[in-house]
Formats: C-alpha cells, sequence, structure tokens
C-alpha cells in the first residue's frame, strides 16, 4: 500500500473547496489512489425563545437534509466517472478536529484542501482552517489557494 492510497478532499461547498477538487482528483488518478471528501457539519445552535428576526430576513440554517443533498451534487459534480468509487462522509463537530480525527481513522495518506491564503495578519483575526488542519494532521497537506491554476475536473 503506498503513502498516497488514499486523498481526503474536505469541503464546505465554497470556491475554495470546488477549486481545490480537481486538484485532489488528477492527484488521485494519477497516483491511482482513492478519494474521500468530508463535510464536516455543525448545526446552528436552536434560537433562544425571546429571539426576534428582522421582517423580510431569513436566517441561514441548513438542515442536515440539506447538506447530504449538497454533498451528492458536489461529489456527482466534481467526480462524475471517477473510479473507484468516491466515498462521502457527513460528520458532526468542529471542522479541524473532525477533519484530521477523520484522517488518521482512516488511513489518509494526503489532505488536499482550499485556502484564502490571505496573509498573516487576515489570519491572526480570523484564523484559517486549512492552516489549523496542516498544524494538526499526521500526514501532508497539499494547501490549494484561489490563485493557483488547476487542472480541469476532467
Amino acid at each position: 500500500m503506498g503513502c498516497f492510497d488514499r486523498i481526503l478532499l474536505p469541503t464546505d461547498f465554497s470556491d475554495l473547496a470546488e477549486h481545490a477538487a480537481p486538484c485532489a482528483r488528477k492527484l488521485a488518478e494519477a497516483l491511482h489512489s482513492s478519494i474521500h471528501v468530508l463535510h464536516v457539519y455543525t448545526p446552528a445552535p436552536p434560537a433562544p425563545a425571546e429571539a426576534t428576526v428582522e421582517p423580510g430576513v431569513t436566517p441561514l440554517v441548513f438542515s442536515e437534509t440539506d447538506v447530504r443533498t449538497a454533498l451528492d451534487e458536489f461529489v456527482a459534480r466534481q467526480f462524475a466517472n471517477f473510479s473507484p468509487p468516491v466515498v462521502q462522509e457527513l460528520v458532526f463537530g468542529s471542522p479541524v478536529s473532525a477533519i484530521t480525527q477523520y484522517a488518521r481513522s482512516h488511513g489518509i495518506g494526503l489532505i488536499v484542501i482550499g485556502t484564502h491564503a490571505r496573509g498573516v495578519v487576515n489570519r491572526i483575526f480570523f484564523g484559517s482552517v486549512s492552516k489549523a488542519v496542516m498544524e494538526q494532521a499526521g500526514c501532508p497537506v497539499l494547501m490549494v489557494p484561489l490563485a493557483a491554476q488547476v487542472p480541469s475536473g476532467e
């Protein structure tokens, strides 16, 4: 079994994940690796009974069903005609710990993750999931910034 037999692509369905997916796919094809696509779902806490919502404002709350549908659509869009079958998982929790725990427990050899690559000041104020994953992962992490040219999906 090779070092990169399993590649993990975490997704939050953002442009960053959409941009990193073709890179993960091309690597997996070249290395004959399987792909694991992971979404970490952190349900919103219930709103307090006294909370009010401005008229005309719809709060963004996604159900688990909506998230599973989004994951199915992401995989279908990014990994059509990919063989072997893509493993897709929805887990609950904090993104960084869930991603790194998943990688350890599933023998992932490489994590491919999108990143803003915003610089030090922005990371100090806003944090960076990709940077924290890189620091805590037990395997190599390939961070794909939006500015990077990546191969097309197919």
